[in-house]
């Protein structure tokens, strides 16, 4: 599964959270993405990704999180 180079700034929603925080999106893939926020430790199970440039609008969970970075897998993905 080959991952391609992303670097775009995103949207993420948290699951049950009414605001969204940017993130950026350091690379991704048709199953999944690696995300960066500007404050650590950011904990959460399940968010909204979303950017238009990478055409990434998908509801995903949290695979792993270290510090500011998180590995998330869509669960679903508008197209």
């Amino acid at each position: 599964m080959a991952r391609l180079n992303g670097f775009k700034i995103g949207t993420c929603r948290p699951a049950g959270a009414q605001a969204e925080m940017e993130c950026l999106i350091w690379n991704h893939s048709e199953h999944g993405a690696l995300l960066e926020f500007s404050e650590p430790d950011r904990r959460f199970e399940a968010c909204r990704l979303h950017c238009p440039e990478l055409g990434i609008d998908a509801a995903c969970r949290v695979v792993w999180q270290d510090g500011r970075e998180c590995g998330v897998e869509y669960v679903a993905r508008a197209e």
